[in-house]
């Protein structure tokens, strides 16, 4: 009975809803309740039973035991329903009933089981509107969670199997209408209901227009009191429209929220794809690229079928063999900490587990890791956010093992719920610094001492937020040499992000999304509104990658959280001449609905266009889908792509920064870094560079940071894929085919 009393506490400690909320459906409205009552609006919350669920999770025998981690989590939302019907068949007072069926619904939503949610609230709305005090406070909570129960029902019953450029991308087309109504006119009739008595609630009358828009009926049948127009939403460029084709080529697996990894992890030339799942009983998926058009999911023959969740991974060449070796992070956003996975790349096809022999297994609770040789020692070391408890610092002793040093070298941080973090050599002095991102504070920025320490160096270099942040990342977005920080922030609530949306303020004071711009090394300073960037995302995943090869990067962002209302679409911005960025998420076609978490951006069909890869899927079981591929369609720039193979900078080069100089009477001259990219997802550590209509290079630079040597090269074509390996007096061209991309 203990998880009973877990929930039910839960649930009577909070209200009748309190902070963790569900879904719902009916048949037929229930009576109103005498106007006389002073309603109150809907109480904000998870409607998704996912923190209800959390609080029930079983101890672990073993945090070190991925097995035992897998059993502990194996559905828990049914489990937990199981034993309700036990205590409701024991017989309850009605109070006690009332919050069992609320707690069972949660369980249910998180499991995805939209209808039996539709049903069990049905029940507690009766019971509700049966107490004018009940009634007062709670009526109208439940008829929000019955109009978003409805448009989980219609989501269920028809946008699961639909895959392919026109599933659940916004604004919905004709091809995504759905063909079972029931859900979305459930949706409506609640949405409705509750926009009566709350006219002015934006995030209701957001997802009203959402389930209109599904059947196909908005704007015109949407009431005109309740109506939005989306003119603001559409784009002033137009780079052509990317199409999914995770479906054509194998990658479109279905899972919850995970991380996602393109690279080359086999050295035959082509990008492969490497996923996770926050689900613990899932487990790590690795597509290698045929090179055909296709990719074949291998995660048993690799070796990695019984690495279960993680939500998320990157790349690593920690022992400087020469074959990217991966590190899984377990444990965010629960109380119960994971050990992470460090998984050796053999070189033939297969991974190792090392974790333990390399001294990495202690438990976590963390979303990120990011790797750099912050002792220019050669060898790259690891950083680990830590949502609960101190941040890790673990150096690599170049014989296979870590040791941990984080107190000593005064990066622990303020153990304030970190989400992201970035290594980036912010005064270009060859000894990458640490930026940390955290959810309950405000950002940290550490400088590199170059003696095993670091200082915190947040205000004097000028960095104030955001509050709230997620994922990060160092790029260096107007080209002038010095990296910048883009910083997002990430808890608001739906009626913010649908006022962003629609070109309107937001209805909070909460923060926004952050862009320093470098000056020199000497310090930063906040352009986020001059660069069109101070906006309302509620972003989680994301990356950047020059889309267009035009030579100035741009970015893609992964939206949503573990509620089923936050429901708004994923977002792409093109950097315009390193000015300012613009929102091309409408002509592009990226604004995939679903949760946007793991994206990896990189040229996975060798034909020098950037693609984006994004691992799809919401926080419970309820809210998984398919991942998605988007295959860029070329605009007719040129481009370089440069592998580069460190000596005495560690062997995968990260932290190397990269100097194109185009010919021609108006120069392009375009500086990249060598990095994963963003804190969540993981682009390919070459770097593909956009030239804009360039003929031919005039200059590559590449300059090393640990031996601290700069190589030239003079008169390169466009269009090519070269290798450079650190104190050679030549790169060598790279013959990668181009690959057949299918056409349906």
């Amino acid at each position: 009975m203990r998880i009973i009393a877990l929930l039910i506490l839960v649930v009577a400690g909070a209200g009748l809803l309190g902070y963790y909320s569900v879904v719902t459906n009916r048949t037929s409205l229930e009576p109103s309740v005498p106007k006389r009552i002073a309603y109150h609006p809907r109480e904000p919350g998870d409607t998704s039973g996912f923190q209800v669920v959390l609080t029930s999770v079983p101890e672990p025998s073993d945090y070190t035991s991925l097995e035992e981690i897998r059993q502990a989590y194996y559905q828990l939302g049914y489990r937990g329903t199981k034993k309700l019907d036990a205590a409701l068949a024991s017989g309850l007072s009605p109070e006690m009933e009332r919050k069992v069926l609320f707690t069972k619904a949660m369980l249910h939503a998180y499991e995805g089981d939209a209808r039996e949610v539709c049903r069990l609230l049905k029940q507690v709305r009766h019971q509700v509107v049966s107490s004018d005090e009940l009634a007062e406070k709670w009526l109208y909570s439940v008829i929000f969670l019955q109009g978003v129960a409805g448009l989980r029902l219609g989501e269920s019953e028809n946008c699961l199997d639909c895959i392919g450029e026109g599933a659940c991308i916004f604004p919905l087309r004709s091809t995504a209408v759905h063909t079972k109504p029931e859900g979305s006119r459930l949706a409506i009739e609640h949405f409705t209901e509750y926009l009566r008595q709350f006219p002015d609630d934006m995030g209701v009358r957001w997802l009203l227009n959402l389930a209109y828009m599904t059947l196909g009926e908005h704007p015109g049948q949407v009431p005109s009191e309740h109506r939005l127009t989306f003119e603001s939403f559409g784009s002033e460029f137009d780079i052509g429209r990317f199409r999914d084709i995770s479906h054509l080529v194998g990658v479109n697996r279905f899972n919850q929220a995970g991380g996602a990894v393109m690279d080359d992890f086999d050295n035959d030339g082509l990008l492969d794809i490497v996923t996770t799942s926050w689900d613990p009983g899932q487990s790590m998926a690795f597509y290698r690229n045929k090179g055909d058009g296709t990719f074949e999911e291998r995660a048993g023959a690799a070796g990695l079928s019984k690495q279960y969740g993680g939500l998320n991974l990157v790349q690593t060449d920690y022992n400087n063999d020469g074959f990217l070796d991966l590190f899984v992070v377990r444990g965010a956003w629960t109380t119960r900490p994971m050990r992470p996975s460090l998984l050796r790349n053999n070189g033939d096809g297969t991974f190792t587990d090392v974790t333990k022999e390399a001294g990495l297994m202690a438990p976590t609770n963390a979303i990120t890791a990011t790797w750099a040789d912050y002792d220019n020692d050669g060898f790259l070391d690891l950083f680990i956010c830590s949502e609960i408890g101190p941040n890790r610092l673990y150096r690599n002793l170049g014989n296979g093992t870590f040791k941990e040093v984080a107190g000593q070298a005064g990066v622990q941080g303020k153990q304030l719920c970190a989400k992201g973090a970035n290594w980036l050599d912010y005064d270009n002095d060859g000894y990458p610094d640490l930026f940390v991102n955290y959810l309950r504070s405000t950002p940290q920025l550490f400088h590199n001492n170059r003696d095993g320490t670091f200082s915190d160096v947040t205000a004097e270099m000028g960095i104030t937020g955001p509050y709230g942040g997620f994922s990060c990342w160092a790029f260096d977005y107007d080209n002038d040499g010095w990296l910048d920080i883009f910083a997002t922030c990430y808890e608001r609530p739906l009626a913010d992000a649908a006022s962003d949306l629609l070109g309107q303020p937001a209805r909070s004071t909460r923060d926004v999304t952050r862009l320093f711009r470098n000056l020199g090394g000497k310090r930063f300073v906040d352009v986020s509104k001059e660069t069109g960037v101070n906006r309302v995302f509620v972003t989680m995943g994301s990356n950047f990658g020059d889309f267009d090869n035009d030579g100035y990067l741009d970015f893609y962002l992964g939206t949503g959280d573990p509620s089923y209302d936050m429901l708004v679409p994923n977002r792409m911005f093109r950097n315009v001449e390193g000015k300012r960025f613009a929102e091309i998420t409408a002509t592009a076609g990226t604004g995939h609905l679903q949760k946007g978490h793991g994206i990896a951006c990189g040229d996975w069909d060798r034909d020098g266009n950037v693609d984006i890869f994004m691992e799809t899927g919401g926080a419970t079981p309820g809210d998984r889908f398919h991942n998605v591929l988007f295959q860029n369609p070329g605009q007719g720039n040129h481009w370089l792509t440069v592998k580069l193979i460190g000596k005495k900078t560690n062997r995968a080069a990260i932290g190397a920064r990269i100097k194109v100089v185009t010919s021609g009477a108006k120069p392009l001259t375009v500086h990249r870094h060598v990095s994963s990219g963003s804190s969540f997802g993981g682009n390919p550590l070459q770097q593909t560079i956009g030239l804009g209509k360039a003929s031919t290079i005039d200059r590559l630079e590449i300059h090393w940071p640990t031996s601290q040597t700069t190589q030239v090269f003079r008169n390169l074509d466009v269009n090519q894929a070269i290798e450079v390996t650190e104190f050679s007096g030549a790169y060598r061209k790279l013959n990668w085919p181009r690959v057949r991309v299918p056409d349906k």
